[in-house]
């Protein structure tokens, strides 16, 4: 047996929850080796355990898109609110408990339910097409968040103060009571009258110390020390976790999406482990010399932290060949001296198609590289003129064909679908992003 504690984590507290609409999704990859490994785990049927230590009402839904749905783990939110492990249960929100004479107003992002003169409620969802929020308005005034976990219960309610601020935040129960209250102004946590029982304290300075107390507890009761555990190395919860697992066998994973930079303040906080797992060559020579100067007794494995089995491909099945350029994190130089290259390529090699691939939002980039493609695909499309026109009614008949196209793949999903139907992927950053292997 294994465990795993990734660090699926927001730009914030480490321990907050990270759902978000999907129109506001941020556009860091999801996927990381915390995914890759348990995915190759799954796949050879070797038992393991991952360890959630955040806020996570969306959990199911995100594990699914990654084929970890079947996977064990412990939730330690879960086990705080007292929530129990099944299928997601998408909510109707139309089944609420809605004001008589509520009227639902669709828009493209949200629906909006008009409750009063002065008063309305906007329901969010996820990408998954799951509710994830119902926010309340008074006088344009956002005074309420519901967010609701993907199994149908209602997680939690944040507060916000006169100026739209959040400064309240209730955890609820599966019975529909509130558990913690947390304090976000000062951090302090309370536990409700009814559940103090269950906790050593009654009130917290911190979210961390109440965490760190039921993350003990589960780790004496459950967890064997003789079982090793891999840990996305996190400065955030590094430290957090070196103070309950000081006796545990542990693997760090730094995995340079996450660990851009390895400061000494992240390599000390890994320092009390067996092991290092790292991605890329620059980071072992990093952690080599860290390890030479402080004299530790670790060892560290450079693996790519992605399966090297082939995806499914349709490329092959393709008359004509598409090739992928990754445009993200290029200098325009660069990119504007490797497109002209793939586009002469494209000229000379018959039936050659190229796709552009981004994160980034299509409006979002520079105007010369949308009105170069555009240039390209009017010029392959060109029709050529003879004496009797009839070129150009033939022409009238076929479709405009793009056969350079700028693809906008925010998610993982897209990215993934994307790569099937490519026959190569050109990526000319410095580092070449290591989820292209997968």
């Amino acid at each position: 047996m294994k465990y795993f504690v990734p660090a699926w984590y927001n730009q914030g507290s480490w321990w907050e929850d990270k759902t978000t609409p999907y129109y506001s999704k941020s556009l860091v990859k999801e996927f990381d080796d915390m995914i890759s490994l348990m995915n190759m785990h799954v796949k050879n049927d070797e038992t393991f355990e991952m360890l959630i230590l955040n806020y996570s009402p969306d959990l199911r839904t995100f594990l699914h898109r990654f084929d970890l749905f079947e996977a064990r783990y412990w939730s330690l939110f879960d086990d705080i609110q007292g929530f129990e492990s099944r299928t997601p249960l998408p909510l109707d929100f139309k089944s609420l408990n809605w004001p008589e004479g509520t009227e639902f107003v669709y828009t493209p992002y949200l629906v909006r339910c008009v409750t009063g003169a002065t008063t309305y409620s906007n329901v969010y969802f996820n990408q998954d097409g799951y509710m994830v929020w119902i926010e309340a308005f008074e006088h344009g005034q956002r005074v309420q968040r519901s967010i609701f976990d993907d199994r149908g219960y209602l997680s939690s309610i944040l507060y916000f103060d006169g100026q739209g601020v959040p400064f309240r935040q209730k955890y609820m129960t599966i019975d529909g009571d509130c558990i913690l209250t947390s304090e976000l102004v000062d951090g302090t946590v309370h536990v409700s009258e009814q559940y103090q029982h269950r906790f050593n304290q009654t009130v917290y300075n911190n979210m961390e110390d109440l965490l760190q107390e039921r993350v003990a507890l589960y780790m004496k009761q459950e967890v064997s020390v003789d079982y090793p555990i891999i840990i996305a190395a996190d400065e955030r919860h590094n430290y957090f976790l070196s103070e309950i697992l000081s006796d545990y066998q542990l693997c760090y994973s730094i995995f340079k999406q996450r660990n851009s930079e390895l400061t000494s303040s992240l390599l000390q906080s890994i320092s009390n482990s067996q092991y290092w797992l790292v991605d890329m060559l620059d980071n072992e020579e990093t952690l080599q010399q860290y390890k030479i100067e402080q004299q530790l007794d670790v060892e560290i494995m450079r693996i790519t932290p992605f399966d090297a089995q082939v995806l499914p491909n349709k490329s092959s099945q393709y008359y004509e060949t598409y090739i992928g350029l990754w445009i993200d994190g290029i200098a325009h130089d660069t990119l504007q001296q490797s497109l002209q290259q793939v586009i002469s390529y494209m000229e000379r090699v018959e039936n050659t198609r190229i796709i552009l691939l981004t994160e980034q939002d299509k409006k979002l980039l520079p105007q010369w590289l949308t009105e170069q493609v555009q240039a390209v695909n009017d010029k392959y499309n060109t029709i050529n003129e003879d004496e009797d026109g009839i070129n150009l009614l033939l022409a009238e008949e076929e479709e405009y064909v793009e056969v350079i196209e700028i693809k906008h793949v925010p998610f993982e999903q897209d990215l993934r679908a994307a790569l099937m139907n490519l026959r190569v992927v050109i990526d000319l950053n410095r580092e070449p992003d290591l989820f292209f292997t997968n």
